[in-house]
């Protein structure tokens, strides 16, 4: 049996390696905080910083987020260690897609009446997005954000990258 076609890509802005210095450093700093408790050096303000940082610390090395374009829909999974939430877009209840080509990745927007959501897939082309649009759903409507024959002035394109 093969896997159906998806695009997915993490929506968290700071690299894994970040993650794992973040995890390292809340671990030193709740050890820390824990020895000067235990060795009653300096009192309550000696060790209550460095468990509330290292337990921050800790907590937000456990932040992921996953944006996923599949059968289902678009899906956006933020986790915690494991335990988070899933929200779902549904192909049925997207009433349009608006693409956003770059050289870097493409940008999609899904317009909805109150909110709408946006997700940028990186190294994925504009006409990927397109073919699994047309897969799942015939009928939705897949704009280009891109005027047809308007160039982009060498200042706009430096903001764009």
């Amino acid at each position: 049996m093969t896997p159906s076609p998806r695009i997915t890509t993490r929506g968290v802005p700071f690299p894994r390696w970040v993650k794992w210095a973040g995890l390292f450093t809340g671990f030193f700093l709740l050890a820390d905080g824990l020895r000067r408790v235990i060795s009653f050096q300096g009192g309550l303000s000696a060790f209550i910083p460095y468990l509330l940082v290292g337990s921050a610390c800790v907590y937000i090395a456990g932040y992921d987020k996953k944006l996923i374009l599949s059968e289902k829909g678009f899906s956006k999974e933020i986790l915690f260690w494991g335990k988070g939430r899933t929200e779902t877009l549904p192909w049925e209840d997207m009433e349009e897609m608006v693409l956003l080509p770059s050289p870097k990745g493409t940008t999609v927007l899904f317009p909805l009446q109150e909110r709408g959501w946006r997700v940028f897939f990186p190294g994925v082309t504009e006409e990927e997005v397109r073919s699994l649009a047309a897969l799942y759903r015939k009928d939705l409507p897949v704009t280009s954000g891109l005027v047809p024959g308007r160039e982009k002035s060498p200042k706009e394109e430096r903001r764009s990258i």
